[in-house]
């Protein structure tokens, strides 16, 4: 197995010596990570690094939209924010991953998901747990 495939890119012992707290931020970060919310952050290290490097916060900032709303207050108000359909099953996926005590590899939850709920969210799982393949380095006779 490929090291550091955990969100964080932590290996699996070091994932499991983590605390649930410690593994719920990091998680969040990959959830944030699962909607490409660090494009539109305001902070610049997550711009920078091109992924969430953010508190838990960061995770609710779809829903700060639907707070903002005036029609908030009334009893027939719906959250119009829903994971997008591909995203459902790798978002509850993230959900559970910190509280198990004995979690699956990466590349088993990733074939899981794939399995259920096609190519699309396996693809968007393989992002957090930075599991693409990866690409040869140019030598000097290739180019």
């Amino acid at each position: 197995m490929r090291t550091g495939t955990y969100p964080g890119r932590l290996t699996r012992e070091e994932w499991l010596q983590r605390s649930v707290r410690e593994r719920a931020l990091l998680v969040a970060r990959a959830r944030s990570d699962l909607l490409v919310l660090w494009k539109s952050c305001g902070k610049k290290p997550c711009r920078r690094a091109h992924g969430c490097q953010g508190d838990e916060s960061c995770k609710s900032r779809p829903y700060e939209a639907d707070f903002k709303n005036p029609n908030f207050g009334r009893p027939d108000f719906q959250f119009s924010f829903r994971y997008p359909g591909h995203l459902r099953i790798p978002s509850a996926i993230l959900d559970q991953l910190p509280f198990l005590h004995q979690p699956p590899s990466p590349e088993a939850i990733v074939q899981d998901c794939m399995a259920e709920a096609g190519d699309e969210a396996a693809a968007a799982l393989r992002q957090i747990f930075h599991l693409q393949r990866r690409r040869r380095a140019r030598t000097a006779a290739n180019k």
